[in-house]
């Protein structure tokens, strides 16, 4: 029979507590950059759900009131400095409005995409500014692509928007095309 020499509360040595302190340095080492690159492609699905939800919001709107609905993205300085992309409803002040259109009701609130997260356009005009009529139509102008992106992930995702009827496709981007689902 073999006798053990066990002593109660011990507690660990400065070899085991250094022994574990490593191997939790080593695997945090090799997991926070795919955590970062998970929460980065986060971000951009995050912002490609919020333009969707903002330009199918417009066109409902458009269709419900009966009116014209303009809505545009543009870029805004958050409280920490940081550039960030921002869907808002067209003003009568805007560069190219002219009499006094009233597009309130388009968007129920501004949208603003998540930090980082940027956005490059196919849509003509600057800032982009796309328009649904009275029947959820668009019109040639606001018709394209919106890629959105982040720098700390190869990931990209597209919208698109085509045809007069005001379809809206989401997909993946490859760097030349748009993969719609």
């Amino acid at each position: 029979m073999w006798h053990w020499n066990v002593r109660k509360n011990q507690g660990f040595t400065l070899i085991e507590m250094l022994a574990t302190a490593i191997i939790i340095g080593i695997v945090a080492a090799i997991s926070a950059p795919n955590l970062l690159g998970l929460l980065n492609r986060n971000r951009v699905n995050q912002g490609l759900v919020q333009l969707e939800g903002a330009i199918k919001e417009a066109q409902r709107q458009a269709i419900r009131n009966g009116k014209t609905c303009k809505i545009k993205l543009t870029t805004t300085t958050d409280s920490d400095g940081n550039t960030r992309v921002l869907l808002t409803r067209v003003l009568a002040s805007d560069p190219g409005e002219t009499g006094s259109p009233d597009y309130s009701g388009c968007l129920l609130e501004d949208r603003i995409l998540p930090r980082d997260v940027t956005t490059t356009t196919t849509i003509t005009g600057t800032p982009t500014k796309i328009t649904f009529s009275s029947k959820g139509n668009t019109d040639a102008a606001s018709q394209g692509s919106i890629i959105i992106s982040h720098s700390g992930t190869t990931e990209e995702k597209c919208l698109v928007i085509t045809g007069t009827l005001g379809n809206i496709l989401t997909g993946e981007y490859n760097g030349t095309n748009c993969i719609t689902n």
